[in-house]
Parts: structure tokens; C-alpha cells; sequence
């Protein structure tokens, strides 16, 4: 069977998703293409996805102004598109960035400030304490406080209400994932795993993690593949009264200790509330091979990184039962310049959209509005530009 479109999204993660969207309210005959729910506990043939999850932070409080407009001009569309969709996905419940330079968190301040129009309060540790009494912030320790436009996502609603508004306005969404593309002279051809050709006139490729390793590109993406490992904590209804207003959280807090983020207790789909966290530093978790990537995603994550995880847990919040908590796999796309890929390749026929570097998620309304621009070939959006996003000329 074969169908025809003028643009044709591959990947129904974050990115694709938003690409999607955007490119359904500019244009007519879009198709995004990807499986519904590619957990990792799946078949090894099938893409798996790191979105699948119910928390991830928001926020424009970045040392990095790229990624600060991103966070900024996406978190201002949250609530349109929640209310288009039908479906709530942003708790803004504040997000509190912790590090051991004051001068990285004044200059992550003045971004916010820039891009959301509202500067973050910034504090020391001793001040940050009586902010926060559930947390223990070391008195060296500077913090960066944005109450509002900032907090957490459920990556699940977010992708479900990006796509039902692509839908709304046109878009077919096909639950299928690509195996075989084929670049040529009027278009390109896309083959699926369910025995589909797709011809369409240009594509988007939005596969995150996979796009190193899938041979669709017929480019060498230079993406820097981690494993990385989540530690979620159980939270029963009298704790969970006990952080009443706690904020999602970054942490760097130096002296040779692991790179946090966390975020408060939030339900599962199994119906328990978690708080989770993950983070950094880059360890040796990095992967070689799509088999490497799908057996670490149907892993417990590195034991040794959990440890470190809930050293800093019980530093930050030490009253905070973690004797309950249970790890879970991961990954990060980095690429050379720690920003995301957004470039037209193939004299415009594909599109290369990848690269959340750990922050794709609360960014993926801007980036799948770079995405679509691109394939439309309109003004590039914002105050950012294309050389900021563009590939190593080695992959070109």
C-alpha cells in the first residue's frame, strides 16, 4: 500500500510531535509517523522513547541564552495548547536552579528575564532555607528561584495534546515506525515496519536517541547517545502534605559532587506518587549500537548512579524515606555544541530535528516550530538563528 503526502514527520516523540502541530496549522497533507507508546519493556525491533514519563522540568532558567528563549517561548504556549487540546499537561509550580558559581545563576537570571519578561529571585543558602524549609541548601550555595511561567510537564500529556491538535487541524498520525528511506529526485520514500511506503515531497526526522543508529539519514549523525538512570521515591499522602509548595529543581553543586535535577511527587500510571530524580555527570554510560540502546532501556539504569542520585536526595531533603525507591533507564542525544540539530539537508527534501541534550522536553513547542519552519521554508522564529543549530560541517 502506498500513500502520498506533502510533508511527512518521522517520530512521534517531543519534537515530532510539535513539529507536527505546527506544521498541520501552516500546511495541508501532513502525516507523522511513529508507534503510539514505544516503551522499553517492547519488542527490541521497535524505536523505544525516553518521553514516556510523567514529570519533566520547565523553565527558562538557563546559563545558555539559546536555551533559555526555547524554555521561554514554549512555556508561553502551554496554555493555549492545553485548552486546544482538551488536555492539562503543565503544573507551574515553580522551578529553584542550585549552583555553586553565583555568577552562573545571576546570568541564568538575566536570561529569564530577557525571554519570559520576569527576573528570577535570587538568594543564598542561608535565604534559600527559609524559603524552602524542606530543603537543606549549603550556605556556598547560590539559588535562582522562578516562581512563575516555570515548573513541570507531564511529557505524556504534552506529546498526546500536541498531537491531538495536529490531528484537529488535518494531520494523519500513522502508528507505524519507519525502517527504510529513501531520498530522491522528486521526494522521498519513506518504508515502515508494517509493510507501508510513504511518498512525500519532504521529511522530517525526528527520531531523538535513534537517529544515530536507524541508517534512515543518509548522513552520519554526530550525536553523543548516554545512558543515563532515573531513581524514583514512593510518596505516601503524609509526606506528600509535607512538601506542600516545593518547586522542581536543577541542582550543580560542585566539589566533585553528581549533577542533579528533581522534580515533587507526581502520579504514575501505576497510581503511586513518585518524587523522581535523575541527572548527571556524563559517566561511562555512553552508547555504541541500537542493540546497546535497547537493552540499556530495558534496564534498571547503573546502580552506582543511583547511589550517588539518593546521596544527593537525602543531603537535600534528609527527612525523605528512600528505602522504597526503585531505578529505571534512560538516555540523553548530545551533540557537538550542546544545542539542538535544525537543518535542511538534501537540497531541502529532509529535515534533521534531534539533539534534546537533556532539555528537549520543556523546549519542544520552539523546536518543532524551527522544525516546520524549515520544511516550509519560512523565516527562521525568534531571536535565535540557524547557525546556533546547525550540524558539524563534517556531517554534511
Amino acid at each position: 500500500m502506498t500513500d502520498t503526502y506533502r510533508h511527512l514527520v518521522i517520530g512521534r516523540g517531543i519534537m515530532g510531535s510539535a513539529a507536527a502541530m505546527h506544521l498541520a496549522a501552516n500546511s495541508d497533507s501532513v502525516a507523522v509517523l511513529g508507534p503510539t507508546e514505544a516503551m522499553a519493556i517492547t519488542d527490541s525491533a521497535v524505536p523505544k522513547a525516553s518521553h514516556h514519563d510523567a514529570g519533566r522540568n520547565a523553565h527558562s532558567l538557563d546559563e545558555d541564552p539559546v536555551w533559555s528563549e526555547l524554555g521561554a517561548t514554549s512555556v508561553a504556549r502551554y496554555r493555549d495548547i492545553e485548552k486546544a487540546a482538551g488536555i492539562g499537561f503543565f503544573d507551574e509550580i515553580g522551578y529553584t536552579r542550585i549552583h555553586h558559581d553565583e555568577a552562573v545563576v545571576q546570568r541564568s537570571a538575566d536570561h529569564a528575564l530577557r525571554f519570559s519578561g520576569k527576573r528570577p529571585d535570587v538568594m543564598s543558602g542561608d535565604e534559600a532555607n527559609e524559603r524552602f524549609p524542606f530543603f537543606h541548601f549549603e550556605p556556598g550555595e547560590t539559588i535562582g528561584y522562578q516562581p512563575r511561567d516555570a515548573g513541570r510537564i507531564n511529557p505524556r500529556g504534552y506529546v498526546d495534546a500536541m498531537s491531538t491538535v495536529a490531528s484537529s487541524n488535518g494531520a494523519e498520525i500513522i502508528d507505524d515506525h519507519a525502517v527504510e528511506m529513501m531520498v530522491r529526485d522528486d521526494g522521498v520514500q519513506v518504508h515502515t515496519a508494517g509493510g507501508q511506503t510513504l511518498l512525500c515531497e519532504r521529511v522530517i526526522v525526528a527520531t531523538g536517541a535513534y537517529s544515530t543508529f536507524d541508517n534512515l539519514l543518509p548522513i552520519l549523525l554526530p550525536l553523543h547517545v548516554r545512558g543515563r538512570t532515573i531513581v524514583m521515591v514512593p510518596v505516601d499522602d503524609g509526606t506528600l502534605s509535607d512538601l506542600s509548595g516545593m518547586p522542581s529543581v536543577g541542582c550543580h553543586p560542585g566539589d566533585g559532587r553528581v549533577r542533579t535535577y528533581w522534580h515533587p511527587p507526581v502520579t504514575y500510571p501505576d497510581g503511586q506518587k513518585y518524587l523522581k530524580i535523575g541527572g548527571g555527570p556524563e559517566g561511562p554510560q555512553r552508547i555504541s549500537s541500537l542493540t546497546v540502546l535497547n537493552e540499556w532501556l530495558r534496564s534498571d539504569g547503573d546502580p552506582e548512579m543511583a547511589d550517588a542520585y539518593r546521596a544527593e536526595l537525602h543531603r537535600m531533603m534528609p527527612d525523605l524515606d528512600l528505602s522504597d525507591s526503585v531505578t529505571a533507564a534512560c538516555v540523553t542525544s548530545e551533540t557537538h555544541s550542546l544545542r539542538p540539530y535544525a537543518e535542511a539537508i538534501c537540497g531541502g527534501r529532509v529535515v534533521v530535528l534531534t539533539g534534546g541534550n537533556g532539555h528537549g522536553a520543556k523546549a519542544a513547542d520552539a523546536l518543532g516550530e524551527i522544525g516546520a519552519s524549515l520544511m516550509l521554508e519560512q523565516d527562521w522564529p525568534g531571536q535565535t538563528t540557524q547557525s546556533q543549530f546547525a550540524l558539524p560541517d563534517a556531517a554534511r
